[in-house]
């Protein structure tokens, strides 16, 4: 029985936003639990804002960055404040905790808690990182794999803690809202005026439209629609307003608030605003919440299927080029991602949500083919899912991105029945008339997976020879090694086939991250732990050979080309 739940997110507040379908759903399950949000000091007054939360606990490193006195921040004095949290921690006897936070110090604190039901990252007795639960297995593999990911942090956080996602959003607390006097009396303005929030600033600079752009989008509502703007954002961020400040030629409409409200306000606020205009930011999820149409703008490693806003009704744009998103941990010296939005393409938008009171796209827009644009919508499985605005040539990996979406909710933590209907729902929206070349490539992937099978099997065979020699009492350890030695061959041919593969290499990596999850050196257990993951890995390559089938059957469905061959008739005396 489930009554005492430990919740740890200590990354962004983004973040923390994007747990509350999550924390909703354990209310849910476990309604007379009592769940406890442990947060950085730096969101300590996002706390108010998170529904079905009943304690908190405040995590602090921030007080030894900011002293002046060297001996306040020696490594003894971090480790006993740590020690002291951890240990008061321990007392309170949580019978779940579920870590949201994929740092290795994150997972080390895990592991001293000492608690036996854990959801997500944390270590073995060695130190070693595990992941644990199948969906965090595939959170650790997805950064490596971001093209082919068609899951939000919000499904992937929910069904890691067995919480169905269907039906949730984001949401906040919202007391005291709205507040429309608050952003009326800012302008001094009728109650008819249109009011848009900017949020100029990113957590990475290499994220942020221009302050050039947000300028001359500023002067395009304000010119166009009669509109005043609203500046929001950190202190830090207060340079880059002010410059955008001065490239505008409206500066009169617009007000800059940057670093001049705490988050009472800045969540009054926000519900005061038709639309915000955004990067990638803690805000954008803030605003969405607060259901706010939210403009979301995605550059260099933003990627709005991991973190666009899980709320239906909103807007997001990003390049549509090969190299977007970035990969991480790469810097870019050419962001040319950025120039492929234009203040204009947002107006547009906003002119027509104006008129006709939902997201319609712009005529010049429907041929561009270097803007990806999507609205947040309800699936037909009622789930949130980007919608494209504009109808693309299905690619490769558009198609094997699709697939793994249907793979990975059938395969993972419980069995989902897939419906024609979600599929067909999705291919439906991309350019069929040219497919030919990719469903070729699919057949090539297609044959590659019959070898992974194959290879599949190999491993299996090899481990139940290794658990058969482990259990006879004179066992030549020779013989062992010998198997480990063929064991490895294999795992190599397969790692082979995922860095050849780059639309295989998901599949190649959650088998790698559950053998990695291994515990233990008894040598029956590990062998049989062993034929479990390759037999999985076999399943899961004849599920995606299925799935791929039913994609290749739906867009010749939709194509536009013939599929049979033309036949030339000779007619004799012609």
């Amino acid at each position: 029985m489930v009554q005492n739940i430990l919740i740890l997110s200590l990354t962004r507040m983004g973040d923390l936003i994007q747990t509350t379908p999550l924390i909703k759903g354990l209310k849910q399950k476990y309604p007379n639990a009592k769940i406890t949000l442990m947060i950085s000091s730096d969101f300590e007054n996002a706390v108010s804002l998170i529904p079905y939360v009943d304690d908190s606990i405040i995590f602090n490193l921030r007080q030894f960055k900011e002293s002046d006195n060297l001996e306040d921040v020696s490594w003894v004095k971090i480790y006993r404040y740590i020690e002291s949290k951890l240990n008061n921690i321990r007392s309170k006897s949580y019978d779940m905790l579920v870590n949201l936070s994929h740092s290795r110090f994150s997972a080390l604190m895990v592991h001293y808690l000492k608690v036996d039901n854990i959801i997500g990252f944390h270590c073995n007795s060695t130190g070693d990182r595990m992941t644990g639960h199948p969906w965090m297995q595939y959170f650790g593999t997805e950064p490596f794999n971001r093209n082919f990911n068609e899951f939000n942090l919000v499904e992937i956080f929910s069904r890691s803690a067995g919480i169905d996602p269907v039906g949730k959003e984001i949401q906040v607390l919202e007391n005291a809202l709205p507040n429309d006097g608050l952003v009326r009396g800012t302008f001094n303005c009728s109650k008819d005026g249109l009011i848009v929030g900017f949020q100029i600033g990113s957590s990475l600079e290499n994220r942020r439209w221009p302050t050039a752009s947000f300028a001359k989008l500023a002067d395009l509502l304000i010119e166009k629609l009669n509109a005043r703007i609203i500046l929001f954002g950190v202190e830090s961020e207060n340079k880059s307003a002010e410059e955008m400040i001065r490239l505008s030629k409206r500066r009169s409409e617009i007000i800059n608030l940057t670093g001049k409200t705490d988050l009472k306000q800045l969540t009054e606020l926000l519900k005061g605003c038709a639309y915000l205009v955004t990067n990638d930011t803690g805000t954008m999820h803030l605003a969405a919440a607060l259901k706010t149409k939210v403009i979301g703008l995605f550059f260099a490693h933003a990627h709005p299927f991991e973190t666009a806003p899980y709320s239906i009704g909103h807007l997001i744009f990003q390049a549509r080029i090969s190299c977007a998103p970035c990969s991480y941990g790469v810097h870019c010296n050419n962001i040319i991602c950025i120039d492929k939005v234009k203040p204009i393409h947002i107006l547009s938008f906003i002119k027509n949500y104006e008129a006709h009171k939902t997201w319609k796209l712009p005529f010049d827009l429907k041929d561009c083919q270097e803007l990806n644009i999507y609205e947040t919508v309800s699936s037909a499985q009622k789930l949130v899912r980007l919608k494209p605005m504009i109808k693309h040539e299905i690619s490769i990996n558009d198609i094997f991105r699709l697939a793994y979406s249907v793979l990975w909710r059938e395969k993972l933590d419980q069995e989902i029945n897939t419906d024609r209907e979600s599929i067909q729902e999705a291919l439906e929206e991309f350019d069929h008339r040219n497919s030919i070349l990719t469903l070729e490539k699919l057949e090539d992937k297609v044959t590659i997976l019959a070898d992974i099978e194959s290879l599949s099997l190999n491993g299996t065979m090899l481990c139940e020879n290794i658990i058969k020699v482990a259990s006879e009492l004179n066992s030549k350890p020779t013989i062992l090694a010998k198997f480990g030695e063929d064991i490895v061959k294999i795992d190599e041919q397969i790692e082979l086939v995922g860095m050849s593969n780059p639309e295989l290499k998901l599949l190649i990596d959650m088998f790698n991250k559950r053998k990695e999850n291994q515990n233990g050196c008894d040598i029956g257990q590990l062998g049989l732990e062993c034929i479990d993951y390759y037999i999985l890995l076999k399943k899961e390559s004849r599920r995606l050979v299925e799935i791929l089938s039913m994609y290749k059957e739906i867009i010749f469905s939709l194509s536009d080309y013939n599929t049979h061959n033309s036949i030339k008739v000779c007619v004799p005396g012609r």
